[in-house]
Order: structure tokens, then C-alpha cells, then sequence
């Protein structure tokens, strides 16, 4: 029986692993695609998504069950827990009977056309489809929000810092004017050949 598929607002994402999965903390585990939702606490349609959430998890587990310390996948935010809720997408990776791994989350842009691939920055807004993964352990039940697609509306691309940018140009040894056969890396040490072993 398929699963019921339920869409986020439009809301930024924060540390979005949607291309390609990520290792998770727990190195036994199987790689996941990850993402964080920013919901500000202020906005109307964010906490009626949230509270639309919190009925699931009752016709999910029912009423009297206790839920587990994270049986909700969503929290205040760590730097600002009175302005956002953070909820947090999760989908593992496996591999199938015939060997070959699952595909992670679709994702399209704001005009619904494949995604060219490039990595999903801090910042840009997406509406998230995800289903449910309902769990039941010994300390309480939880949901997990699967994610299996999401519509970029507004990109933010990912940049990684140069650590270099910060170094001036200055005179002295380069590499591209070094001669042929000596050591560009400037950590190996000469090895002297007629020294005895």
C-alpha cells in the first residue's frame, strides 16, 4: 500500500544533503539524504503544518502511547528558539535484492523541471514532499519525515571557503616556475641516497 505524500511550506533550508547521501554520526548506519526545514514560529501556515503533524503521529500510534524523547522530527532552533522550528527530513539509503543502491529524494525547481545537480546552499526556499516513517521502540514511538522530493523555488548556491583567499601574492618559491624534480609540496624532506640502512 503506497503512503500518503505530504508537502511542507515554502520554507528555507538549512544543511541540505539531497544530492548525493551523506554519512550519518553513527558510522554503522547507512549513508541518508538529510535537510533541515526553518519554520518561523510566527507564520500561520508553518504551525498549522506542525500541528496538521502532530494529528498524524495520533493516527499513527493513537492517543495513548507514550512518545520517545525525539518522536517528533522537528524542535526549537538551537540559536533561535523563539523565532524558528527546525524539522528535520531523513531518508536512508539501501541496497536492493539486486544489488544496486536506492535513489534518493526528486528534486525539481520552481517550474517542476529536473534539478541540474548542483548542490542546495543554506538559505534557498523549497517545499519539501515527504511520507512518514512510523516507529515504535522501548523508550516510546516517533515519526521519521522521508523525504522523496523537493521543489527548489528559490536557489542559494553552496560555496565552500577557500581557505587560501586570505594569503597575499608574495615573493618567493613557486611551483609554477620550480624546476623539474624537485618537491612542489614544500613537507618532503630530501633523502639523502648514499646514507647506509
Amino acid at each position: 500500500m503506497a503512503k500518503d505524500i505530504f508537502r511542507t511550506p515554502l520554507a528555507e533550508v538549512r544543511w541540505a544533503h539531497l544530492i548525493t547521501p551523506r554519512h550519518q554520526l553513527d558510522k554503522s548506519k547507512p549513508k541518508a539524504w538529510t535537510a533541515d526545514l526553518l519554520l518561523p514560529n510566527g507564520d500561520e501556515k508553518a504551525q498549522a503544518f506542525l500541528l496538521a503533524m502532530e494529528d498524524q503521529f495520533i493516527a499513527l500510534h493513537g492517543s495513548r502511547k507514550r512518545r520517545a524523547e525525539k518522536g517528533f522530527p522537528w524542535k526549537a532552533d538551537k540559536d533561535k528558539p523563539s523565532e524558528l522550528t527546525v524539522v528535520r527530513f531523513k531518508i536512508p539509503q539501501f541496497q536492493r535484492r539486486d544489488g544496486s543502491l536506492s535513489e534518493g529524494p526528486r528534486i525539481v525547481d520552481a517550474k517542476r523541471q529536473p534539478w541540474d545537480g548542483a548542490a542546495i546552499g543554506n538559505g534557498s526556499q523549497v517545499i519539501v514532499a515527504f511520507d512518514i516513517y512510523d516507529w515504535d521502540g522501548e523508550n516510546g514511538c516517533g515519526m521519521t519525515f522521508q523525504p522523496r522530493a523537493v521543489q527548489v523555488v528559490e536557489f542559494v548556491p553552496y560555496e565552500q571557503v577557500d581557505p587560501t583567499a586570505g594569503f597575499d601574492e608574495l615573493d618567493g618559491y613557486s611551483t609554477v616556475s620550480a624546476p623539474a624534480g624537485t618537491g612542489s609540496s614544500g613537507w618532503a624532506a630530501e633523502v639523502d641516497e648514499e646514507a647506509p640502512f
